[in-house]
């Protein structure tokens, strides 16, 4: 596939993103709409959404917002029939809304498995099979999805969260390969931490915890317009993998060369963080 050809004055071009009301979502949305795309913002958080698209369109750029709870498929199909009742073809699919959460396998209840499964997992697969016949009428389409770091590193504590990541990776993968016989390119985004609202999400997790996740994404020097200016250079490029943290293209490499040490420097960590829990308790 060519890379993603931008803007021409004569072609407006379509990206939908979901989840795009706050957080990455909201900096993809911002970033595209300057590039000079028709931004279509999906979300439940209909006062911000609006509030975004206000301000959009009062700049002089193409934003609208329509409320969907992604953890349902019948919504993705309500939305469809709007956007393919107006618009010809969708150019860009961001399935980026989800939700976070923490926790052991031990620790992890079962509506805390459905949740982030339905979230996290199912609202991808739901948002690109509903839309693929709009993405297959386009010149130059691209899928991509929001996993984490999380879904390539594993690390324990994190059981639920990993898991539903982990298959956003391994539905991309799998999507790139069939998306193929359509020209249709396909990434899969995999940040580490940065400053966003994603802890609000978690439920049934310890302030310490969240406090401890909230400092990592304080820290980490990397903004949520970092990312989103990651995922846009990754697509232009028709990367597959866009890993947005310098740190994490290492970590990456080296769980890839050395997959033994890796593992043991993660339980490592985890026991030594176990510990600090449990001292603090």
């Amino acid at each position: 596939m060519m890379p993603i050809k931008f803007i021409s004055d004569k072609i407006m071009r379509n990206i939908l993103i979901t989840g795009a009301a706050s957080g990455l979502g909201k900096a993809i949305a911002v970033l595209y709409a300057k590039k000079g795309w028709n931004v279509i913002i999906a979300d439940i958080q209909d006062e911000l959404g609006k509030k975004l698209v206000a301000r959009l369109t009062q700049e002089g750029k193409n934003a609208e917002y329509h409320h969907c709870d992604v953890g349902a498929k019948e919504n993705f199909e309500a939305l469809f029939k709007i956007i393919a009742g107006k618009y010809e073809s969708l150019d860009i699919l961001v399935n980026n809304a989800g939700v976070a959460s923490a926790g052991t396998l031990e620790s992890t209840s079962v509506e805390e498995w459905n949740r982030l499964i339905a979230l996290d997992l199912m609202s991808v697969i739901y948002g690109t099979q509903v839309f693929l016949p709009l993405l297959k009428k386009s010149d130059n389409a691209h899928i991509i999805s929001t996993a984490s770091y999380a879904g390539l590193a594993n690390m324990p504590g994190m059981m639920s969260y990993n898991v539903a990541k982990a298959g956003v990776v391994a539905f991309s993968e799998t999507l790139h390969g069939e998306m193929a016989l359509y020209n249709i390119g396909v990434s899969v985004a995999c940040p580490a931490f940065f400053p966003t609202n994603l802890v609000d999400s978690m439920a049934n997790v310890s302030d310490k915890t969240k406090g401890f996740i909230d400092k990592q994404m304080q820290s980490s020097g990397v903004s949520a317009d970092d990312v989103a200016l990651g995922i846009f250079n990754g697509i232009n490029k028709n990367k597959f993998i866009i890993m947005t943290h310098k740190k994490s293209r290492t970590q990456y490499l080296i769980k890839r060369l050395f997959p033994d040490f890796f593992m043991k420097q993660k339980i490592k960590v985890f026991l030594k963080m176990m510990k600090g829990i449990k001292k603090q308790d």
